[in-house]
């Protein structure tokens, strides 16, 4: 069990999210107070990074899936560039939103275009 650094419970560093765009203006400004960000020296770049990995830190035990995305936010550095990056994870909040909103699945909707364009080869979109 973690042991809170700080005796007063106002205190003690638990990363918000909100609806609120005016808290998220002054995020950069914020000190980092996780035991792990005062141990390590993290600025406040580095703890909103990993506040932002380990948002759900204090109801997760598994550390093996943790390890995991790790890896994974590793290996997708390794391998793209930040705008490719960027334009991935834009099309997965859009297939979120897919799901969500018109209840389709991505990886669905994908294999029909794949099938289509194999019938079809004139209509592939050109880079």
């Amino acid at each position: 069990m973690l042991k809170p650094r700080y005796e007063d419970e106002e205190e003690m560093y638990l990363p918000e999210i909100s609806d609120d765009d005016s808290d998220f203006a002054n995020v950069h400004d914020g000190v980092p107070h996780s035991n792990a960000g005062v141990a390590l020296g993290w600025s406040a770049l580095e703890q909103q990074m990993f506040d932002l990995l380990l948002l759900n830190r204090f109801n997760n035990g598994d550390s093996e899936l943790l390890d995991d995305v790790a890896k994974t936010i590793s290996d997708l550095l390794k391998t793209y560039k930040s705008y490719d990056l960027a334009r991935l994870m834009s099309v997965v909040m859009l297939a979120n939103q897919l799901s969500a909103t018109e209840n389709k699945s991505f990886a669905e909707e994908y294999e029909k275009y794949c099938e289509y364009i194999k019938k079809h080869p004139e209509d592939i979109e050109e880079l």
